[in-house]
Parts: C-alpha cells; structure tokens; sequence
C-alpha cells in the first residue's frame, strides 16, 4: 500500500468492482419486473373476453348474456362475446368453465339450476362448484307464476287448492324437463299443500304451455315472461308468483305467500342469474368484474331497460353475495331431494 496525502489505495480485485454493478442490475431488473407484472394485472383485459351461456341462445340466459356483455364491452374497452354452450340441462357449459383456464378471459353466465339442483339431483355433474368456480357477480332474480288453463274451475288461489284436494291422483302438472325450477317449485308446491298431482315433464317450456293451455295437464309453474303474456292474452289463468314479495314485472299478482293460505306462508322459489370465473381467476379481474356489474345495476337507465326485456336486476348490494346465495338455496332444495328422492338417476 502507498500513501497518497490522505487517501489509501488498496487492491481491488475485478470481482469486488462487478459484485455492486451485478446487485444494482438485478435490484433494477426485479423493480422492472414488478412494474411489468403490475401493469399486466392493470390492464385487464388485454384482449376478448369470452362469456360462456351454457344454453341455447334465444333463452333467457342468453338475452341476460348479451345485454350486460354490450356493457362490459364499452366499460372495459374490449370485446365480451357470447358463447352458447347448451346441453344437460346447463351442466354442460358449466363443466367447460369450471376446466378453463383461470386467466380472467373465460367467464359463465348461468341460470342457477346448474349451481345448485343438478349437483344434487345429478350424479354425472362433473364439476365441484365450490371448488371449481368462483362467485363473480349476482345478476338477476325472478319468481315463477303458477298458471292452469281459463277452463278450470278454480278462479282463484284457494279454490286451486280445494279443486287440487277434492281430485287426488287424477291431476298433473306440467314442466320444462325433470329438475327444471318449474319441477322443483311445484314438488315444494305439493309437499306444502299436501297435493297429489302427477309430474309430466317435457323438453320446453313451450311444449309444456300448450298441453296447459289445451287443458291436457292442469297446471305448471310457468316463466314470468312468457306466463304473464299468455295470461294477458286470456289463453291462461294466473293464480300468483312464487316469491315471497311481489315481482316487478307482473306487479298485479299476489305472491302465494301472501293470499291467506297457512301451508305457504312461507313459500318463497326465485331462480336467478349469475357472472362467475374459474376458481382461480386473478383476484384483480374478479373485482374489477364485481364493481362493474355493482355500477351497472345501479345505474337507472339499465335497470329500465332490463325490466322492459323482462328481466329483474339484482339490487346492487346484493351483486358480490352469490356465495351465501347458493348455499342457502343447496340447503332448501337438498332438504326437497332428501324428502322426495328426486333424481336423474
């Protein structure tokens, strides 16, 4: 070592010059990295959003579908497009999501029955929802409205009742397919009022109307849409909606808990819609999907315009509680399954 004033110059070996230069590349390498990975998150989405139905299209689902996709479109800058996956009673396209990717471009947009009354009447189901599907977003409820055909004697809801007791084991009731809400509302229709009607499904609800209209099969939980449209045109009776508070759409019929018949008190069956993603979706897409939806139903004009293609959107503190929606609804219709032994076996 030599002296220079004040300063000491020691041997310094090439490895102790690049060790600083080496830790200062990395530190500025993992900052850009981050910054990378956070802008990544921040801009989704980057490219289309894929929106599985897993119903034909043309259905409610569908149309459900397709109306908050036009929004989701113009709110995030990129394309949400449809796709109809149909068959096995929705389970089909559900299965197809619930084994996507969980990258935030493949979404479900589903009627509940999928969620809840196939996992416990089907035991082909392939998807485990709580393990497979993430809750995004509630979108719409709707009750169901009890309808008989003009001919039958009973012009009201009790007299339905006293008709239904005076003739055990010579009615039916009509549905759109084994497991369908219009099967499991009637079961817990009978079970409440201590009915005997006979079941005859059918593969739409289309099919199911004109056999109640002709009088074939007496009775049938019919959709809000296409019952109260029938009903107004004089070509079927209503006798009440199955929720427990009055349905928007057809405001002038009573919910069946509220006509002064003891056994259904407490009757309450509302299908509804929902957004989910494949479990493991970035949680970031999930929220920023959840908020949008939140805003959307909000939003006055939406509703309005959603009410006047039938559709009754969820209220906006309600769009993140799927999860404690399904599982209230698993126990109800589990505790049906359970006492009637419905099932697709």
């Amino acid at each position: 070592m030599r002296t220079l004033g004040h300063c000491c110059i020691h041997n310094i070996s090439p490895g102790d010059v690049l060790k600083p230069i080496a830790l200062a590349a990395a530190l500025a390498w993992g900052g850009v990295t981050s910054a990378l990975a956070q802008g990544a998150a921040e801009t989704w989405p980057s490219r289309p959003v894929k929106i599985v139905v897993p119903y034909a299209a043309g259905g409610t689902a569908d149309n459900v579908a397709r109306l908050f996709a036009e929004r989701l479109a113009a709110k995030f800058k990129q394309p949400f497009i449809v796709d109809n996956k149909p068959g096995a009673g929705g389970t089909l396209g559900t299965a197809v999501v619930a084994k996507s990717p969980a990258d935030g471009y493949t979404l479900l947009l589903t009627t509940s029955s999928p969620l809840v009354i196939n996992p416990l009447i089907d035991k082909t189901v392939t998807y485990n929802v709580d393990k497979d599907l993430a809750p995004v977003a509630m979108l719409t409820h709707m009750s169901l409205l009890l309808v008989s055909s003009p001919s039958l004697p009973a012009k009201n809801l009790k007299e339905l009742i006293a008709y239904v007791k005076q003739n055990p084991g010579k009615l039916s009731y009509a549905s759109n397919g084994y497991g369908s809400y219009s099967h499991m509302s009637m079961e817990m229709f009978k079970r409440a009022i201590g009915a005997d009607l006979a079941h005859v499904p059918y593969k739409s609800a289309v099919q199911a109307e004109i056999d109640v209209i002709g009088g074939r099969v007496t009775m049938m939980f019919d959709s809000i849409t296409t019952g109260a449209e029938l009903v107004k045109r004089g070509r079927l009776r209503a006798f009440g909606v199955s929720s427990k508070s009055a349905d928007p759409i057809v405001p002038q019929q009573q919910p069946l808990a509220q006509q002064g018949v003891p056994a259904l008190k407490d009757f309450d069956v509302s299908a509804w819609s929902g957004l989910l993603a494949p479990r493991a979706t970035p949680p970031a897409a999930v929220t920023a999907l959840t908020q949008a939806v939140r805003e959307m139903v909000a939003d006055p004009d939406f509703r309005e315009l959603m009410l006047a293609h039938s559709h009754v959107l969820a209220d906006p503190a309600a769009v993140a509680g799927m999860s404690k929606v399904i599982e209230t609804d698993r126990v109800k219709w589990g505790q049906l399954v359970k006492a009637t032994g419905i099932s697709l076996d």
